[in-house]
């Protein structure tokens, strides 16, 4: 999922993020990423720097200065430095749920800046970013995203921004029981909510709430010899097996092995 913040210029969007950071923090969401902090000489903006979130520090970003062969954002220069640990940071940011990126713009959209860092990750399924995006680029952002989902809010929806991410790991799962199975579990199907991404093994073990029950599926860790799972109507991938990944709105079935004469 790509969550896009947008709005007008200087309308306080990193000011807010920064506050949504640490909201997310407490609620449990594992993040990395950066911000931009403006950095004033007088009345005038000379730059901005780049807060890295995990590590709380702030290195130069963009500045005022002579660009000669390097990159322009505007009337800034991208530092290579800045540039380096931004990238570094991109990376990095695999092992986390979430990658906040504050911002992206018409450099990235030309492939340059951020781009051949930002490119991979944000095309992760294992993961989503959280970016802010200038109102009049948004459209073309949403072409070369399309079309992996996104969700668009403005400035003055952040409270739904903040509501929606803390959201975005929780899946409901359907599982459907068949034969005794039913009477195992005392009833046909079942709906069960997670508040992050199971695999199927930690769906089988929420479901065996019993000794009896875990009985029935597991010999050990793995699953007794006559009984077949299925998700969405097939067997989970022999690579990954229980250790598979469950989606939202995924479907498990439950059977005993048919015999036949």
């Amino acid at each position: 999922m790509i969550f896009i913040l947008t709005g007008a210029v200087k309308s306080g969007k990193t000011t807010f993020l920064r506050s949504l950071t640490e909201e997310l923090g407490s609620a449990g969401v594992s993040m990395d990423g950066f911000l931009s902090l403006r950095v004033m000489e007088g009345r005038e903006t000379a730059g901005y720097d780049l807060f890295d979130i995990q590590e709380g520090r702030s290195r130069p970003f963009l500045r005022r200065i002579g660009c000669g062969d390097g990159q322009k954002v505007g009337a800034f220069c991208l530092l290579p430095e800045g540039l380096a640990q931004a990238e570094n940071i991109i990376l990095r940011s695999r092992t986390s749920d979430l990658l906040v990126v504050d911002e992206i713009g018409q450099l990235e959209l030309e492939g340059k800046g951020l781009w051949p860092a930002l490119k991979e990750a944000l095309f992760d399924e294992q993961r989503s970013a959280l970016l802010v995006i200038r109102r009049n680029l948004v459209a073309e952002y949403g072409r070369i995203f399309d079309p992996f989902p996104v969700k668009i809010f403005e400035e003055n929806e952040r409270a739904d921004l903040a509501k929606s991410i803390i959201r975005m790991n929780e899946i409901s799962v359907k599982v459907k029981f068949f034969a005794y199975f039913r009477e195992i579990f005392g009833l046909k199907e079942r709906d069960l909510e997670f508040s992050r991404s199971v695999t199927l093994r930690q769906l089988l073990n929420a479901l065996c709430d019993t000794p009896a029950r875990r009985a029935e599926v597991f010999a050990s860790d793995q699953l007794k010899p006559h009984l077949v799972v299925m998700v969405n109507g097939a067997s989970p991938p022999a690579a990954t097996g229980l250790d598979s990944k469950i989606k939202d709105g995924d479907v498990v079935s439950i059977f005993p092995l048919m015999g036949g004469g």
